[in-house]
């Protein structure tokens, strides 16, 4: 008798290993693609063949893994990729708080070489490509253009430039401090866009998604 728990088992465990990641781990990633928490031995239970997953997880897996949930299933054995695309990653989309409710972020209009990530020491799955909201950062880059922000900091060191989630939106900005050990939070049309200076301890506080770390442009 056929039993789709075998060949689903299967597949989760051989995508999970290709991923290097733990059940643990796995979960988190389940978890933020979804907006909830999935707990580690609900999808240790899909993995073990103790539970099918029910579709809408089939499809949350197949973003989580790359794959077509069909592939996961067992409904099809064409994983939706050729080989050589192996070397390449498409920054995740993510799912984040903010103060208005969860919203979705992320662009998954260009891909990444893997070595070029380790070799600028960026992590593929802390990596977001989203596209400027606004023109407050011209003529550096445009409105829509896409930039790519490394999620692993979050901290700001030095002046540099950072998405920042304001009312829902990731907002692009300059983070500057003065002598006064203040933050400005700053533009490049600062005539449209007027500096906002901030505490220390304000700073804290904010939803700071990480650094910008290259923009693409069209022209």
């Amino acid at each position: 008798m056929f039993d789709p728990r075998r060949k689903i088992s299967a597949r989760l465990a051989a995508c999970r290993e290709r991923k290097n990641w733990t059940y643990r781990e796995t979960a988190e990633q389940l978890s933020a693609v979804l907006g909830k928490k999935i707990g580690t031995s609900r999808y240790g239970n899909w993995e073990q063949g103790i539970n099918v997953p029910p579709h809408d997880m089939l499809i949350a897996l197949g973003k989580v893994f790359d794959v077509p949930p069909s592939f996961l299933g067992g409904l099809s054995d064409d994983e939706g990729a050729p080989p050589e695309t192996s070397n390449y990653v498409v920054p995740p989309l993510s799912t984040v708080p903010s103060n208005v409710g969860v919203v979705d972020l992320g662009d998954n209009a260009l891909a990444f070489q893997r070595e070029f990530l380790e070799r600028n020491n960026l992590d593929r799955q802390k990596i977001l490509l989203i596209a400027a909201t606004d023109d407050s950062m011209a003529p550096r880059f445009q409105k829509n253009d896409l930039v790519l922000i490394d999620l692993s900091e979050t901290t700001v060191s030095h002046d540099d430039m950072f998405a920042i989630m304001i009312s829902g939106r990731p907002r692009l900005r300059w983070i500057r401090q003065d002598l006064k050990g203040d933050y400005v939070i700053q533009a490049e049309k600062r005539d449209y866009y007027p500096d906002e200076t901030i505490s220390a301890e304000t700073l804290k506080d904010m939803h700071i998604l990480g650094r910008v770390r290259m923009i693409a442009q069209l022209r």
